[in-house]
């Protein structure tokens, strides 16, 4: 099963937040590494580039 996780980062400034499904099994480092997964790829596809804070992921 899936959980909707809200995730939200810090680049240059600015404050991103989306959504996202996420496996329901991960926890503790596990969720937090597909959170920055899913992060870089949400950069990449908005091209973004350079560094980010991850700020913040709650279930929605």
């Amino acid at each position: 099963m899936e959980y909707h996780h809200r995730i939200s980062f810090i680049h240059d400034d600015t404050e991103y937040s989306f959504i996202k499904a996420m496996n329901e099994r991960l926890t503790g480092h596990a969720l937090v590494s597909a959170c920055r997964m899913e992060v870089q790829i949400y950069m990449k596809e908005h091209n973004l580039k350079g560094k980010y804070i991850l700020t913040g992921m709650a279930k929605v």
